[in-house]
């Protein structure tokens, strides 16, 4: 069965609207250059802005631009008092330090929680700011009434933005968690044991239906995109077709999580 995250959506966006009527919530959103599956999504998060009555800027900059001239750019957003929440769209260019820029922004305006001091906030159990995508895999579990207290959870992928803080996660909710990753022996073996599967890796259809066991569930964060610009998951079909819950993609952890990029700026606006 498949599963979506409109709904989710759609109830998380009431709720922001409420919350955006009663406080000043502003995003700023850093994009250098024109790739287009960052452009994609700068819009989608300027349309739902727009949906609950919240202000998105972007701060379009070119792909040219030297590191130390974007750090000056984050250090100014960060003593901005209108700036709420400050978003780092990724990927950059190649000549910039992706730590060094995230480490620069103030940890407090850190919307997409990938701050260091943050990511050690949710390591430590402490209230704080979390990744919107594990953020948004977790919702997406818990709303589906799909247990995971004392669940093997195998989470395939190990970034430090989807696959190592959804483990946290996981492991917080009292799941038995297996991180597994390119030097993984018996990644298949590791899969099929799994009564959740998390997938995470960016690589279209790579966990096939031999991989996964009957009635499991499957909660595919994967996003890519075919020669023909069509979105794909990590999970085949005919893997997803095996199990009692798989989530869909297009359609599913993707909708909650512009979602959940909203609701860290609710959390931002009350702490500010």
């Amino acid at each position: 069965m498949l599963i979506y995250g409109k709904d989710i959506r759609d109830k998380m966006k009431a709720e922001l609207k409420t919350s955006a009527a009663k406080m000043k919530m502003i995003m700023t959103i850093v994009q250098i250059g024109d790739e287009g599956p960052s452009t994609a999504y700068v819009n989608g998060a300027k349309k739902f802005a727009a949906d609950i009555d919240c202000e998105v800027r972007v701060l379009h900059l070119p792909s040219e631009i030297s590191e130390a001239e974007l750090v000056d750019r984050i250090e100014q957003l960060n003593q901005d008092r209108e700036v709420t929440g400050i978003m780092i769209q990724k990927p950059l260019p190649g000549h910039i330090d992706d730590d060094l820029i995230v480490g620069t922004m103030d940890y407090r305006k850190d919307v997409e929680g990938i701050h260091p001091f943050n990511l050690g906030r949710l390591l430590m159990k402490e209230p704080g700011i979390q990744p919107t995508t594990p953020k948004a895999v977790i919702r997406m579990l818990k709303d589906h009434g799909i247990k995971i207290d004392g669940q093997k959870v195998t989470v395939v992928g190990r970034s430090t933005i989807l696959g190592r803080p959804v483990a946290v996660m996981i492991i917080a909710e009292n799941g038995t968690v297996t991180v597994c990753h390119t030097h993984t022996r018996n990644l298949a073996e590791e899969i099929r044991n799994a009564d959740i599967v998390i997938a995470a890796m960016g690589k279209s259809h790579f966990i096939t239906a031999d991989m996964v066991k009957e009635n499991g569930v499957i909660i595919d964060a994967g996003i890519n995109f075919d020669e023909n610009g069509k979105i794909t998951g990590d999970v085949h079909p005919d893997a997803c077709a095996k199990a009692r819950y798989a989530s869909a993609v297009p359609g599913g952890v993707g909708m909650i999580t512009t979602a959940e990029l909203f609701d860290n700026l609710r959390i931002l606006a009350e702490r500010s």
